[in-house]
């Protein structure tokens, strides 16, 4: 009972340490924006993140855990991102999170 409840402990720690551990393609100094992706519309190049509507950029880089390049449709509804605005204030770039992950302001 006790290994199983240590084995527990030891693999939720590991967890936590590895949400906050972000791959080298990620920005070292971390990301301004980010949320939980609500809705994707991707016949409209709109995505919809903590309740606020975006257009995206039609050649918008998505970077994930695994892949300095990802696929669009690795994006969708419960994913947490963080993303960058463009000059025409549409999403540029946007990359997977792990669900646990919290920026310094705690988001």
């Amino acid at each position: 009972m006790i290994r199983t409840i240590l084995f527990a402990l030891m693999i939720a720690a590991t967890s936590l340490a590895w949400g906050q551990s972000l791959p080298k393609h990620y920005p070292a100094e971390g990301f301004n924006r980010t949320g939980l992706v609500d809705a994707v519309y991707p016949d409209e190049n709109r995505i919809v993140i903590n309740d606020m509507p975006f257009a995206y950029s039609s050649s918008i880089i998505v970077h994930s855990l695994s892949l300095n390049r990802a696929h669009f449709s690795r994006v969708r509804s419960g994913v947490r991102v963080a993303y960058k605005m463009g000059k025409a204030n549409e999403i540029t770039e946007l990359w997977l999170l792990p669900a646990n992950y919290s920026d310094a302001r705690g988001r």
